[in-house]
């Protein structure tokens, strides 16, 4: 397998994850701590593959001071955007539990399509990730595409969970 079908099918692989989870989500009454939980080891995986894979390649190639600009570059514009979409309204859009306390009329019922939406935008750059580990003319990434798989099982739970908490259909 070579070129785009190689990097369609690691692709396919990493984001078949999010389906996976939603399947799990839909069918198993999963309690929201051990959705926090599942949130939080698959948020620390894709951190340690950043950090330990990509940030040491951004380094060899581009030295210390390129990295570190395009690092902080990307927080700050995804700080600000988060910041944005807060005070927009979406203050409770990561909520993908039943717990009436933390109910918003308009929130909960959409916090777990935001969610979706979010994971199916974030396929974009883990994809593009794992093709461009491909130009090289080596193989895959193995360590991205492990943490691209681990981190969207939890992202297919959460938002599966929060839209079947929303009562709405598995379709």
């Amino acid at each position: 397998m070579t070129g785009i079908w190689a990097a369609g099918f690691w692709g396919l692989v990493g984001g078949s994850a999010l389906i996976l989870g939603a399947v799990i989500a839909y069918f198993v009454h999963l309690p929201q701590r051990l959705i926090a939980s599942i949130m939080a080891i698959g948020s620390g995986v894709l951190i340690s593959a950043v950090a330990f894979d990509l940030m040491d390649e951004a380094f060899k190639q581009g030295g210390f001071d390129s990295t570190a600009i395009g690092f902080l570059a990307g927080a700050a514009v995804y700080t600000a955007a988060n910041i944005v979409v807060s005070r927009r309204g979406a203050r409770h859009r990561k909520r993908s539990g039943s717990n009436p306390t933390e109910r918003q009329p308009d929130a909960q019922s959409n916090s777990g399509a935001a969610i979706a939406i979010g994971a199916l935008l974030d396929g974009i750059p883990e994809s593009v990730v794992i093709g461009v580990s491909l130009l090289g003319g080596g193989g895959v990434s193995a360590v991205t595409v492990a943490a691209v798989f681990l981190s969207n099982v939890p992202e297919g739970l959460s938002s599966a969970a929060g839209m079947k908490a929303a009562r709405r259909g598995a379709g």
